[in-house]
């Protein structure tokens, strides 16, 4: 009786965290110059344009946060996302597709767990001062490198955010 009861406890804790998301680890920070909408748009943008699969496959999900200054991008891998079907699918070629950028969502924000699907990578950007943006970039490396490489080349003078 015994035994069997903790069989069953045992099962009831391991299915128990089957579901959850486990966050990702930090991978950059830092100091840049510029506006955080503006950035998030340009970051966006340019990965929405990026000719590897891997990383112009990825769907997007921005938040601006006004009562912090700040905004938020999720990047998802296709497969994670439990709304993708075979007709809206970016590798079905007779998908019906939204090419256009996402649009981001005001809210107000709060600090708590992320419950979502799993994500490739979360840039945080909160602006500090007028013209300075603190960024955190956590995720995957591969993804997460080439949206650092272009958070960077949106800040250079070269290139300026919209």
């Amino acid at each position: 009786m015994k035994k069997s009861i903790a069989i069953i406890v045992m099962l009831l804790a391991g299915c128990a965290s089957v579901g959850s998301v486990k966050d990702k680890p930090q991978l950059y920070d830092g100091k840049l110059q510029g506006n955080h909408s503006g950035l998030a748009r340009c970051v966006v943008d340019r990965l929405q344009a990026d000719s590897r699969w891997v990383i112009k496959s990825l769907q997007h999900k921005m938040w601006e946060y006004p009562d912090i200054s700040a905004s938020e991008i999720y990047a998802y891998a296709l497969y994670s996302l439990p709304d993708m079907y075979a007709r809206n699918s970016p590798t079905n070629p007779d998908a019906v597709i939204d090419y256009s950028a996402p649009q981001p969502e005001i809210r107000a924000y709060t600090q708590s767990a992320y419950t979502g699907p799993e994500y490739a990578f979360l840039l945080l950007l909160k602006q500090t001062d007028a013209t300075t943006v603190l960024a955190t970039l956590k995720g995957n490396k591969y993804e997460s490198r080439i949206a650092w490489e272009n958070l960077q080349a949106c800040t250079s003078p070269a290139i300026k955010p919209k």
